[in-house]
C-alpha cells in the first residue's frame, strides 16, 4: 500500500472505485431509511416491515463493502480476477440492497415474510443465496490474503487482517444460524444478532490497530504483539458471545461469558490505545523533526 498517513489510507480505500462506491451506497441508502422513519413517525411499516432493520443492515453492509475495498489491493489479484471479483460482488451486493430496503418499505420482512405472497416468499430464499454468495467472494479474497507472507512493509497490516478474517468467519456463522433458525432469536432470550455484529466489527477493529502500528516507529516485534493481543482479545470476545447467546441468554444479562467479552473487549482497547500512542507519538516526531 503506497502512501503514509492518512492519505495513503484513502488512497488506498478508493483504488477499486466500483466497491468504494457500493459502501458509499449502502451507507447512503440507510440514511434514506432513517429519514423515512422520522417521516413516518415510526420504525414499524405494517404489516412486518422493520426499518431499524433496513437501516443496520444498509449500513453494516456499506462499511464492509468499504473495509473490502481497502484489502483489495493487498489481495493482489491478477486484472481478469479483479474484474470478475468485482463484477461478482456489484451484483450481488445491489441485489441484497434492492431486496433489503425495497420490501422493508413495503411493509414485509425481507427474509422471512408471514404475510407476502409466494414471489416474495422466493425472493427471500433468493436473499439467503446472496448472502451465501457474499460468503464465497469473501473467501476467495481471504485466501489470496491469508496466503501473503506477513513480512515486509504491509506485514503488520496482513497480519491484524488474518485476525479479521477469523472474526469474519464467526459473523457468516452467525449469519446462516439465524438463517436456519428463521430470525435472530434462540433459545429462551438469545440473540444472534450481537454475534453476528461483533464478528464483522473484527474486520475493522484489528486491521486499523495493524494500520496504526505499521504506521509508527514501535520496534516490529512489540508492534506484533501488540497486533496478536488485539487479535487474539477480540476473537476471544467473540467466543464469550456465542457461549452467551448457544446458552439462550441475552448479551444484557451478566454471565462468566458476558463477563469474560467485557474483558477481552478491554484488552482489545488497551491495544488500540497502544497502537494510537505510538501513531501519534510517530506524527508528533515527524512534526518536529526529531
Amino acid at each position: 500500500m503506497d502512501g503514509k498517513g492518512m492519505g495513503g489510507f484513502f488512497a488506498a480505500l478508493t483504488k477499486v472505485r466500483p466497491v468504494f462506491w457500493l459502501g458509499v451506497l449502502g451507507i447512503a441508502q440507510s440514511g434514506v431509511c432513517t429519514a423515512v422513519a422520522l417521516l413516518h413517525g415510526s420504525i414499524v411499516i405494517a404489516p412486518e416491515g422493520d426499518l431499524t432493520k433496513a437501516i443496520t443492515f444498509d449500513g453494516a453492509v456499506g462499511l464492509y463493502w468499504l473495509t473490502l475495498g481497502f484489502f483489495l489491493p493487498l489481495a493482489q489479484l491478477t486484472a481478469r480476477g479483479l474484474r470478475r471479483w468485482v463484477a461478482w460482488s456489484v451484483g450481488l451486493a445491489i441485489w441484497a440492497y434492492g431486496t433489503e430496503t425495497i420490501q422493508t418499505l413495503r411493509g414485509l420482512d425481507p427474509r422471512f415474510t408471514k404475510v407476502g405472497s409466494p414471489l416474495d416468499q422466493i425472493l427471500g430464499g433468493v436473499f439467503f443465496l446472496a448472502a451465501v454468495g457474499f460468503i464465497v467472494m469473501f473467501c476467495i479474497l481471504a485466501i489470496k490474503l491469508v496466503r501473503r507472507e506477513t513480512h515486509g512493509p504491509e506485514g503488520l497490516v496482513l497480519l491484524g487482517i488474518r485476525y479479521g478474517i477469523a472474526a469474519t468467519m464467526l459473523a457468516f456463522a452467525a449469519g446462516l444460524w439465524m438463517s436456519a433458525m428463521a430470525g435472530r432469536k434462540f433459545g429462551g432470550a438469545g440473540n444472534i444478532l450481537p454475534l453476528h455484529a461483533i464478528g464483522f466489527h473484527g474486520l475493522q477493529a484489528v486491521p486499523l490497530v495493524a494500520w496504526l502500528l505499521s504506521r509508527s516507529k514501535l520496534p516490529d516485534h512489540d508492534a506484533r504483539r501488540w497486533v496478536h493481543l488485539a487479535g487474539a482479545s477480540w476473537i476471544a470476545a467473540c467466543l464469550a458471545i456465542a457461549w452467551q447467546t448457544a446458552a439462550g441468554e441475552p448479551v444484557t444479562e451478566f454471565s462468566i461469558a458476558m463477563a469474560l467479552a467485557i474483558l477481552f473487549v478491554l484488552a482489545w482497547s488497551v491495544g488500540a490505545l497502544r497502537a494510537g500512542r505510538a501513531w501519534l507519538d510517530t506524527k508528533a516526531a515527524g512534526a518536529t523533526g526529531y
